[in-house]
């Protein structure tokens, strides 16, 4: 028997909570739990830094604003409550994170900007 239990925060629909491997076109009009507590955004954030390097870029053509995790989709902006683009969410290392800044998983192709 396995028994599971959730925290989220007041508000947050646990149905609606974002695992990790879902696949971005999956996530419609769903938050993910990092844009909505703080504590597992800093969580997150600080393994970024530890294990991935995140931090200033040096190169910038390779910055988190044009990497394929980088989400600004619409949906995302409204999660994040910022529309300006210089701040989005990494898909893959789940935490809001700048647009100005990189990280060594960093990968051509972004951002997301539509779902």
């Amino acid at each position: 028997m396995k028994i599971e239990i959730k925290i989220v925060p007041d508000g947050l629909d646990p149905a609606k909570e974002i695992m990790d491997g879902i696949p971005v076109d999956k996530m419609q009009d769903a938050c993910p739990i990092a844009t909505q507590d703080p504590q597992i955004n800093d969580e997150n954030r600080n393994i970024a830094i530890a294990e991935y390097k995140y931090g200033p870029a040096s190169n910038p053509d390779e910055r988190c604003g044009n990497c394929s995790a980088f989400n600004i989709s619409d949906y995302m902006k409204d999660c994040l409550g910022d529309d300006s683009g210089e701040i989005g969410y990494c898909q893959l290392l789940k935490f809001m994170c700048s647009a100005q800044n990189v990280c060594s998983s960093w990968a051509e192709g972004g951002p997301i900007t539509a779902v």
